[in-house]
């Protein structure tokens, strides 16, 4: 409800202030008297020429026409700049039209063949009649456009009225919501009070925190009845306290040593106990009971004071709306006087540049009818010279055949001269085909000496590229014959050396057999004969393998 509240007022201020800016907007923009163009080419033209009367005319003619083409206006009050600036009185009659124009002034001593060059209109009446039909075409745009503005305006403000009226109905309807609501849960809240001391602080915070709507009257009600119930308990409370303070009251009244007379008076004792006891326990239910009404009661009270403070503020709120509504319809009536305000400014002015064009008008006609007169003047002499004009003509006539005389002849020797040029011309373009043929020759004999340069430039480069390839793999080759004879002579050089201590090996081997055969006998000789020929044998391999690898 508090965010709607929020919610609402900027809403309708959001559309007010935009209906009000558009409408300001409109009125000094649109309704501003335009300064055009046409009026000062009339006041800068006026003293130029007389012509101008015939352009005032037609284009009074032509915005007759337009202005049967003219859509009906939805909103009469409110007239346009095109039917205030069509005014009766600024018509230019039909005796003023070009057709009627006096003209025994001007046929008077003239002849017909120049009757036509007087009727065509120049070129700058034209442009002027043009211009005038584009300012009114322009005044009808302009007219148009401020139509629909004021209607989508005038449609906006209306809805904006209207959803600003439905919006305070809902809120009427939600408050009586809220008010059945609120009595509801209040009822519910009474009836879960009584069983359970723990549910009901919960159900009373969670029905402070729910929202309570309504008028003061349904509370005040329900707190009376609750003070009702109030000052019932607090009266069984006194009676109950009355009837605790007589027991207690009897029982000092009788001995302390009523138990060691008899087992009746004992009996009794414990019974008085149990009472004493039973309402103790009474007086704390109802010391309990009394507080939870007061805390009820106290409950209630804020939630009338928070209700109270809640339509307080609908009904400011509505108090608000009504106002702005109000406010909004002042300014839209007061928006509407000041629209009348500016079309009666907007007549007044298009009248006084009526009658300013009227005038003009008249002072034009005037000038017009004096123009023609003098021009008629300037005819008879311009027709007195143009027969003198004549007999020089003749004159220029006979000068002109003589000249056209020696014209011919001098062309006849031109013709002879150009005869000659095309012959030389022919031989020179026929030396030029061939010089172009021997070039065309010249030229392909260079193209195949080209191609011939070109061809043993790549063969050659090929050839380099394979001798180049080539001495790489002779260079790779001799590189690993370099190694292998490096390799071999180490080999050789290892042989030689195990074939020095082998032969030394064998020199001591025969000293020693030498001394055994002296020993020994004769098979033992055969054996080592066996062995030093297998040793030789080996050496005799070895080498023959030493000497294969070596250099090829």
């Amino acid at each position: 409800m508090d965010s709607f509240k929020k919610q609402t007022p900027d809403y309708t201020d959001i559309a007010y202030k935009e209906a009000v800016a558009r409408l300001r907007y409109l009125l000094a923009e649109s309704y501003s008297p335009h300064s055009s163009p046409t009026k000062s080419f009339q006041i800068q033209r006026a003293d130029d020429s007389g012509d101008e009367v015939e352009s005032v005319a037609l284009s009074e003619r032509s915005r007759h026409q337009h202005q049967h083409f003219l859509p009906p206006y939805r909103a009469p009050q409110y007239g346009s700049k095109r039917a205030l600036y069509t005014d009766p009185t600024t018509k230019l009659p039909h005796t003023y039209s070009t057709q009627n124009l006096p003209s025994t002034g001007i046929t008077e001593g003239q002849d017909t063949t120049l009757k036509p060059e007087g009727s065509l209109p120049p070129p700058e009446l034209m442009a002027f009649i043009e211009r005038q039909e584009e300012y009114i075409e322009q005044l009808e745009k302009e007219s148009q456009y401020c139509r629909d503005e004021l209607a989508a305006l005038l449609s906006k403000v209306k809805e904006v009225i209207s959803e600003n009226e439905g919006l305070h109905e809902r809120e009427k309807a939600g408050l009586l919501k809220s008010v059945f609501n609120c009595f509801e849960t209040g009822d519910e809240d009474v009836q879960e009070m009584e069983p359970e001391g723990k549910l009901e602080k919960q159900k009373l915070q969670s029905s402070k925190k729910q929202r309570l709507e309504g008028p003061s009257i349904v509370f005040e009600s329900r707190i009376s009845e609750l003070e009702a119930q109030l000052t019932q308990t607090k009266m069984d409370l006194r009676k109950a306290l009355e009837e605790a303070d007589l027991c207690k009251k009897k029982l000092a009244d009788q001995p302390l040593s009523f138990e060691m007379h008899s087992p009746s008076s004992a009996a009794g004792c414990d019974s008085h106990r149990q009472q004493i006891e039973n309402l103790q326990r009474e007086k704390n239910e109802l010391n309990e009971s009394l507080m939870k009404l007061q805390g009820a009661v106290t409950q209630f009270r804020e939630k009338e004071a928070e209700a109270s403070l809640k339509v307080k503020r609908s009904l400011d709120i509505v108090d608000q709306a009504q106002f702005e509504k109000a406010q909004a319809e002042l300014e839209v009536r007061r928006l509407k006087d000041e629209l009348d305000r500016q079309h009666e400014k907007l007549r007044e002015l298009l009248q006084e540049q009526g009658r300013k064009v009227q005038d003009e008008r008249m002072q034009l006609e005037r000038r017009y009818t004096q123009q023609m007169e003098q021009l008629s003047t300037d005819l008879t002499s311009q027709w007195d010279s143009s027969s003198k004009l004549q007999l020089e003509l003749e004159k220029q006539r006979r000068v002109e055949v003589d000249l056209r005389r020696d014209l011919q002849q001098k062309t006849v020797m031109i013709e002879e001269l150009k005869k000659e040029l095309q012959n030389k011309i022919g031989l020179l373009q026929a030396e030029l085909v061939q010089a172009a043929v021997d070039r065309g020759s010249l030229e392909q004999e260079l193209a195949s000496s080209k191609l011939a340069v070109e061809r043993a430039e790549r063969d050659g480069r090929q050839e380099v590229s394979k001798l180049q390839a080539e001495v790489a793999a002779l260079r790779q080759r001799l590189d690993r014959a370099d190694a292998d004879l490096m390799h071999s002579r180490r080999e050789n050089l290892r042989l030689a050396e195990q074939v020095a201590s082998l032969e030394r090996e064998v020199n001591l081997a025969k000293m020693t057999k030498e001394n055994a055969d002296r020993s020994s006998s004769s098979p033992s000789k055969q054996k080592t004969g066996q062995r030093e020929k297998e040793l030789t044998a080996m050496i005799m391999d070895m080498e023959t393998k030493h000497g294969m690898r070596g250099p090829p």
